[in-house]
């Protein structure tokens, strides 16, 4: 069997016809336009056989997200704008906390998920299909191992960062100054009861409730997620074999940022504040009077109300990216975590991903000096 080689690449190492590195104005603009062309051929809903493609107003969330990171503000509210309007029918779900969990994974506030379902037997495919080996230990599954990865009572491989705990921790929107935790703090991660977080689980099971075994001298903090767990219903997992369907973008993220276009634009006034206090009221948080009257206080305080909606969900890292601060805020973050010490500091080249090796050795027109030469 000959090596495949795809004609780009055939062209460039039999010719010797380099491909230049494209400009990033161009990669914008082909999603963009793929985007744009998608949105008028896709359903607006699919039927239940189809739940989880991509619909239309998946296509025009993504669209406007592309926006916001080009900058391009009144174009990202034009599009963002659309989901609040009919014919979609976008709403935030009652209980913030039931996103999370398997007994509501398709609500009005699913723009675009992942679909996971509950692994239960071999019947329906390879419990571990998660790591490969399908094709030896049986068929693919479709369920997540994030609530074992990430559960404390299973493998536990990932902390919730002290810092993040502390982002909770604020001074209430009613006068600015009284100490206020955030109520979404008890459904994002395990902790004591003063970190916010819920310090019981196995509120459901025949046993009953337990509390969280929280280690003070935890060098690390010890708090853990309870995002995407279901601790609440079994004391342990036994295998990778969560159905909780992933979050990739949701009604509450929307609204937050079609709140940030408009800030972006210097509209710091009823707008974007409705917005805001619209998703904090769902999860029951003091709603604010004001976004202070600047731009940069209104921002800030977006900055804070993503951190904490959407903590835990992969956006915050992105979000710092596009703001021009994630090797501040990591660095700073990371030099005040407790147990690490050790961890190399964000550089400036992390802002990009490093070219892969095979396309340097097939390519050297794509090799820049951006720091991981």
């Amino acid at each position: 069997m000959g090596l495949f080689i795809p004609d780009d690449l055939y062209d460039s190492v039999v010719n010797n016809n380099y491909i230049p590195r494209s400009p990033a104005a161009s990669i914008w603009t082909f999603i963009e336009t793929d985007l744009a062309s998608a949105i008028p051929n896709l359903p607006v809903v699919y039927d239940a056989a189809d739940l989880g493609r991509a619909t239309q107003g998946a296509a025009i969330a993504l669209l406007g997200k592309t926006y916001l990171y080009e900058k391009k503000w009144a174009n990202a509210q034009t599009e963002f704008t659309l989901l609040t309007q009919a014919p979609f029918t976008y709403t935030l779900s009652p209980v913030y906390d039931s996103l999370f969990s398997p007994t509501n994974q398709n609500s009005p506030e699913d723009v675009f998920q992942v679909m996971n379902e509950a692994w239960t037997s071999w019947s329906i495919g390879n419990q571990y299909s998660i790591f490969g080996g399908q094709e030896t230990w049986g068929g693919q599954a479709t369920q997540s191992d994030r609530a074992q990865e990430y559960g404390f009572n299973d493998w536990w491989n990932v902390y919730v960062t002290t810092n993040a705990v502390n982002a909770f921790h604020y001074p209430s929107p009613a006068d600015g100054v009284t100490p206020y935790v955030d109520p979404r703090a008890y459904s994002t991660f395990y902790g004591t009861k003063a970190s916010g977080g819920d310090s019981v689980y196995c509120e459901q099971c025949t046993t009953g409730k337990i509390s969280y075994p929280f280690n003070a001298s935890d060098p690390q903090g010890d708090y853990s997620w309870r995002k995407y767990e279901y601790y609440n219903l079994v004391p342990s997992y036994g295998g990778p074999q969560s159905g909780i369907n992933g979050q990739v973008i949701r009604y509450a993220d929307v609204l937050l940022m079609l709140a940030e276009s408009y800030i972006q634009q210097n509209n710091v006034g009823s707008q974007p504040l409705g917005l805001i206090n619209q998703v904090r009221a769902r999860a029951g948080a003091i709603p604010y009077t004001s976004l202070g009257g600047s731009q940069t206080s209104a921002m800030n305080i977006l900055m804070l109300e993503r951190q904490l909606e959407l903590c835990g969900e992969q956006s915050r890292y992105f979000d710092l990216i596009r703001w021009g601060l994630a090797q501040q805020v990591i660095n700073a973050e990371e030099s005040t975590e407790p147990g690490n010490n050790s961890i190399q500091p964000f550089q400036t080249k992390n802002l990009l991903l490093p070219i892969p090796d095979i396309e340097k050795d097939y390519n050297p027109n794509c090799v820049v000096n951006n720091g991981w030469n």
